[in-house]
């Protein structure tokens, strides 16, 4: 934070309504996605809750799942890593009777069937790489959805963003399961 103004004339009159306080907490940043975050007991801890905690777990777990399937309906920006090892950016979503998750590639729509996908984990998977990357962003940053064939390694802004992505669709993935056995 600068002390000057833009002129470079000197202290800013409006700094003391820029400085932070020293002495209290931390400010926190309200979530941009509008979505109050209580967290979740650790699933450890899951054998010891009563069943009305366990109740509230599961409406929060499904309330937070409702939340990320409606906002990838309507689209959201991921970085996929390419099997060259460079990273894309890449529109993603869901369709409206979440069972497919969606990619677009250039200019084309790729559909990933939720029936299609073997698994979804954290961390890479470089297995059908044609060249090893030099490089790549922490191994927390980053998601792995194993289809029947291929691999498709995405990397998230955030832990946080990719616990969220991986478990909402092991969720989603798990309810079509249910849903057409």
């Amino acid at each position: 934070m600068s002390l000057f103004c833009c002129d470079g004339g000197g202290p800013c009159a409006q700094s003391s309504r820029m400085r932070v306080e020293t002495n209290g907490p931390a400010p926190i940043v309200p979530d941009s996605s509008g979505r109050v975050s209580t967290p979740l007991p650790m699933l450890q801890d899951w054998d010891k809750l009563g069943a009305r905690e366990k109740e509230v777990v599961q409406e929060k777990l499904e309330s937070i799942v409702n939340a990320f399937a409606r906002e990838l309906t309507r689209g959201k920006v991921f970085m996929k890593l390419g099997r060259n090892g460079r990273l894309f950016y890449r529109l993603c979503t869901l369709d409206k009777q979440l069972t497919a998750f969606s990619m677009h590639i250039k200019g084309a729509i790729v559909e990933y069937p939720f029936s299609h996908m073997q698994h979804i984990s954290f961390g890479y998977d470089l297995t059908d790489f044609t060249h090893v990357p030099v490089s790549l962003p922490s191994d927390a940053l980053a998601a792995v959805i194993v289809m029947d064939n291929r691999r498709m390694n995405l990397v998230f802004s955030s832990p946080m963003e990719r616990d969220e992505f991986v478990t909402c669709m092991l969720v989603l993935k798990e309810r079509h399961r249910r849903n057409n056995s």
